[in-house]
């Protein structure tokens, strides 16, 4: 970073190169520049953090999905583990019967 002597001799030189009539014009110019500048620097920083936002949105959805196509998929075996459990352990009066067998007859309900 330059010192105050060092913006001085700067400014006499350029006092001395551009003259006095276009130094404000120029030193105008150089404002506009360094703002313009300063501004697309910002939108820059600005667009990558909302990439890395998204990125990590992204990332955090993938493994929301894969941990509820495991949970899913551990769930799908329990309940068939306990289906084939339950018809297992069913009474034969209980048990599913097939299309061709008769309906069963309570006899004491007649």
């Amino acid at each position: 970073m330059p010192g105050a002597q060092e913006l001085l001799v700067i400014a006499i030189v350029a006092l001395l190169v551009f003259g006095p009539d276009r130094l404000p014009e120029i030193a105008r110019t150089a404002a506009k520049a360094i703002a313009r500048f300063r501004s697309e620097t910002q939108r820059g920083i600005e667009e990558l953090k909302r990439a890395a936002e998204v990125e990590d949105l992204e990332r955090e959805l993938r493994d929301i999905k894969r941990d509820l196509t495991s949970t899913g998929t551990a769930l799908r075996g329990d309940v068939e583990r306990n289906m084939r459990a339950g018809l297992a352990a069913a009474s034969p009066s209980t048990a599913l019967r097939a299309d061709h067998d008769p309906p069963p007859v309570d006899l004491q309900a007649t």
